[in-house]
C-alpha cells in the first residue's frame, strides 16, 4: 500500500514493518526508534539516528508512521 504522507521537521517516526526495522538497524546500529525527521523531499525522508548522523528512508520501499 502506497500512501502520500508528509512529515514535518522534528516529527517522530517509526517503521510499520518490524522486519524492515530490523534490517535497517542491522545496516545502521545507532538507530533508536522512533527517530526525528530532518526533512522530506518527495519519497525520501531524512532522519537522525541516535548519534546525530543522517540516514534516509525511502517511502516507496518502506512504510513509516508518525508517533503520536
Amino acid at each position: 500500500m502506497k500512501t502520500n504522507l508528509e512529515f514535518m521537521q522534528n516529527d517522530l517516526v517509526r517503521l510499520i514493518n518490524p522486519k524492515a526495522a530490523q534490517e535497517l538497524e542491522a545496516a545502521n546500529a545507532d538507530i533508536d526508534w522512533p527517530v526525528p525527521v530532518i526533512s522530506q523531499y518527495g519519497q525520501r525522508v531524512h532522519c537522525w539516528n541516535s548519534q546525530r548522523r543522517e540516514f534516509t528512508i525511502t517511502l516507496s520501499a518502506t512504510e513509516i508512521k508518525k508517533v503520536d
